[in-house]
């Protein structure tokens, strides 16, 4: 068991480093960033239909990259894929798609919350 409590104290000290601390600022104000953006895709695909998000990514001149089916993990994905390329192209070029993801599905939790 010793070697278990080495592993979680070093895990923990991930989160408490210098790098660790300034992706945490980084992700707090790309998450602010994209709440608006959230909200105005949601204001568009309000049914989340195929042909709504396709008028949604004709609306913001981005490519619709895939084909989108009625599944929900596709409209899911469709959605998430529109608000991070939103984001990346109006606030954070140069950040990572992954904090950029992070950053929309946090902005998603706190539009269902406010609702």
């Amino acid at each position: 068991m010793h070697w278990l409590t080495h592993f979680f104290a070093r895990i923990a000290a991930l989160f408490e480093s210098p790098k660790a601390k300034a992706i945490e600022a980084e992700l707090a104000s790309l998450t602010e960033a994209a709440f608006p953006i959230v909200q105005a895709i949601a204001a568009l695909v309000p049914n989340k239909t195929v042909q709504e998000i396709a008028a949604a990514y004709e609306h913001y001149g981005i490519p619709l990259a895939t084909q989108i089916t009625t599944d929900p993990n596709s409209v899911g994905n469709a959605l998430l894929n529109l608000a991070t390329a939103l984001l990346q192209k109006t606030q954070a070029p140069d950040a990572a798609v992954s904090l950029l993801n992070t950053a929309v599905q946090l902005a998603v939790t706190a539009l269902k919350l406010r609702s």
